[in-house]
């Protein structure tokens, strides 16, 4: 699954008058990304794209989450490993998360995010689900996917989990 959030739709008008809005510090909360090195040809006679490197994670993820140099911030169960970041064990009641340090002051950015959501849940199932979060305050611990349940910013939610055990659909909700 690779959800692509470009600017599109109510919500990219949303966000491009947050982001700009009094200089406000916006912050990344990017989960288990997978984003391509350097420029990228977006189509036929349109301008190439760079990545910023302060928001940007590519395999090897050497240094992720470790000393005061790192951009990136681990909260909980997350752990680093070369080829993959696991944000939570194959265990229950277990968050982890993994948040950008850098404010996001781009007025137009786009993000790509690849991630695998997989272990011994039910139904086929696994967890609960993940968020990827835009806001103005980053790593505050909450209800919510692991966040607070009042935020300023985007939340974009994947539900694995049936909540209700009547549920005959056994699908994962997209919700932003």
């Amino acid at each position: 699954m690779a959800p692509t959030l470009g600017p599109s739709g109510w919500w990219w008008r949303w966000l491009r008058g947050l982001s700009a809005r009094d200089g406000s510090k916006i912050f990344l909360l990017f989960l288990l990304l997978g984003f391509e090195q350097g420029p990228r040809k977006v189509g036929a006679g349109q301008t190439f794209e760079y990545l910023k490197r302060e928001h940007s994670l590519s395999k090897p993820y050497q240094g992720v989450g470790t000393g005061s140099s790192s951009l990136w911030n681990l909260m909980g169960n997350a752990m680093v490993m070369t080829q993959y970041i696991r944000l939570t064990p194959d265990m229950q009641s277990k968050q982890g998360a993994l948040w950008n340090r850098m404010p996001c002051f781009l007025r137009d950015w786009e993000l790509q995010v690849h991630f695998k959501i997989h272990g011994q849940g039910k139904k086929n199932l696994h967890g609960d689900g993940l968020a990827i979060w835009y806001t103005k305050d980053r790593m505050q611990p909450g209800p919510v996917f692991g966040n607070m349940d009042k935020f300023v910013g985007l939340g974009v939610f994947v539900d694995t989990y049936p909540n209700e055990e009547k549920q005959q659909e056994v699908m994962a909700s997209v919700r932003a």
